[in-house]
């Protein structure tokens, strides 16, 4: 596997289960802006439903016991999707993915790992800048401490992100080579003076 980052707008998105894992899923592909989320569950209130479909447009609830569903049914809904996530009991998330695998689907499931094509690990998003990280199963609290480490460095150093864009954006504009562009910026953030006087220009003049 390769790490991707997938823009989900135009795709339609399954998510069979909506206990913890199958909502920290739901959130994450939300942020994806797919066209389409359908969450099939048995655990979910009508205030809950109401709660999601009248603050997101593009979500759908339908009320289902997967174990009373035959594989015949669940290729009927599996083949109207694009991507399929499973996050429900052992023997049921393994039907979903051999049926999604057969249907040639993206298929992410909270069990099966080495069975997927898809992955969905930790990652944090501070001013445009993604970091995530991936266990291969082995230790997810690791990779949710490490994520929360890079985010709070992230955090403490939004100035230095902001200074380096708009560097960036300048050196682009007036210096054709990427190498001699590389050299300035590396040579700048040495300077930690220059930095402040920097950053003090951008509040100016932003």
């Amino acid at each position: 596997m390769i790490p991707l980052f997938v823009d989900l707008k135009g795709f339609k998105v399954c998510i069979f289960g909506f206990g913890d894992v199958g909502k920290r899923r739901f959130n994450k592909i939300l942020n994806a802006n797919p066209d389409k989320i359908t969450i099939y569950t048995k655990n979910i209130d009508q205030e809950e439903i109401n709660k999601y479909e009248n603050n997101y447009r593009n979500v759908e609830f339908v009320i289902c016991d997967i174990n009373n569903m035959s594989d015949d049914d669940l290729k009927d809904i599996i083949q109207k999707y694009d991507f399929i996530i499973t996050a429900i009991d052992e023997k049921n998330n393994k039907r979903i993915v051999n049926i999604s695998k057969k249907l040639n689907k993206f298929i992410s499931s909270s069990t099966f790992e080495k069975d997927i094509n898809i992955i969905i690990p930790a990652y944090c998003n501070v001013d445009g800048v993604y970091f995530t990280v991936y266990t291969e199963g082995k230790s997810p609290l690791m990779a949710k401490n490490i994520r929360k480490l890079v985010e709070n460095y992230l955090k403490n150093h939004e100035y230095e992100i902001l200074i380096q864009n708009t560097l960036r954006d300048f050196l682009k504009d007036n210096i054709s080579s990427q190498k001699d562009r590389k050299k300035i910026l590396e040579e700048v953030f040495k300077n930690e003076d220059f930095k402040r006087e920097f950053l003090e220009l951008i509040n100016k003049y932003k």
